[in-house]
C-alpha cells in the first residue's frame, strides 16, 4: 500500500484549500507525520559520462495517486536537458478498486515511455555505481557532511570526497503564507586539494515547492575509460506536505 492514508478525490480537492492551515502545522509535526519520501532509480550515465539521469516516484501523499518524474542532466552545464523533467501523476478512482503497486507501475511505465526518446538520444546507459548512501533512516549519521572515497582502489594522488552541506533561511512569499520557512542551501566540494562551490542558493526555485529542510543522501560516480570522471551527489528536501514532509532528490553533477 502507498504511504498513508488515501483521501477520496473529491476530499483531497477540498483540503487544497486547506492548505495554509495545513502547512502551520506541517514541520513543527513532522517527526510524528507520514508525509511522502520518493523511491529513488538511477539510471546512470551515459558511456562517455557526459549525461545522467535518474527517476523519483511514489505515492502522493493526501490523494494517493501514483506519480513518476524522470530527469535528464547535461553533466557538462549541471542542467537539465529539455523535454526534461518528466513528469507525470495519474488520477485514480478508488470507488472502482485498483491496485496501488499496478497503478505505480504503469504510471512508471508511461513516463518512461515519454522520456524513452531523450535517454536514447543521450544515450544513458546505466554507468557508475553509489559510492556512498546516507537515507533518512541513519539517524546516528550526520546530514551535512560526508567523506567518500570516489573509487576503490584510489589510486595515486587520489584523495577522498569531502562534501559540506549548510542550509540557511530563504524567504519565499508564496510558502511564507503557508507558514513554511523556506530555506537554501550551498554544497561543497574539496576533492583532490581543490575546493568547489557546487550550489550555492540565493532564491528557492519553484521546482522545489517548499522546501524547510535538506541533507546529503548518496553519492554516485562513474571513471569512464576516456575523459574525466564525473559525479551525481543527490541533497534530499523535504517540503510542505498534507500528511507531514514530502521528501524528493536534487542531483548535483560534475566532474572531478
Amino acid at each position: 500500500m502507498p504511504n498513508g492514508f488515501r483521501l477520496p478525490r473529491p476530499l483531497y480537492r477540498a483540503a487544497l484549500c486547506l492548505l495554509p492551515v495545513l502547512a502551520l502545522i506541517g514541520p513543527a509535526t513532522s517527526s510524528a507525520s507520514a508525509g511522502d519520501t520518493a523511491e529513488l532509480e538511477i539510471y546512470g550515465f551515459s558511456s562517455h559520462g557526459d549525461f545522467f539521469a535518474f527517476e523519483q516516484y511514489g505515492w502522493q501523499d493526501g490523494s494517493g495517486f501514483p506519480y513518476s518524474e524522470i530527469f535528464v542532466l547535461d553533466v557538462r552545464t549541471d542542467s537539465w536537458v529539455k523535454p526534461s523533467p518528466f513528469r507525470r501523476v495519474d488520477e485514480v478512482d478508488e470507488e472502482n478498486g485498483y491496485e496501488p503497486e499496478d497503478a505505480l507501475a504503469e504510471t512508471r511505465t508511461l513516463n518512461q515511455k515519454a522520456a524513452h526518446a531523450l535517454l536514447d538520444k543521450t544515450s544513458i546507459f546505466g554507468m557508475g555505481k553509489t559510492v556512498a548512501f546516507n537515507p533518512v533512516t541513519e539517524l546516528d549519521s550526520n546530514p551535512y557532511h560526508m567523506r567518500v572515497a570516489p573509487r576503490l582502489p584510489l589510486l595515486s594522488g587520489e584523495t577522498s570526497i569531502d562534501l559540506t552541506l549548510n542550509e540557511y533561511p530563504l524567504q519565499n512569499a508564496e510558502c511564507a503564507g503557508y507558514g513554511v520557512e523556506t530555506k537554501g542551501f550551498q554544497l561543497t566540494m574539496v576533492a583532490n586539494g581543490v575546493t568547489r562551490t557546487l550550489n550555492n542558493d540565493t532564491s528557492v526555485p519553484k521546482s522545489r515547492r517548499c522546501p524547510f529542510a535538506y541533507r546529503i543522501e548518496r553519492v554516485f560516480t562513474f571513471y569512464p575509460e576516456k575523459g574525466p570522471a564525473v559525479f551525481a551527489i543527490f541533497v534530499q528536501m523535504e517540503n510542505l506536505g498534507f500528511e507531514g514532509p514530502d521528501r524528493r532528490y536534487l542531483a548535483i553533477t560534475g566532474r572531478f
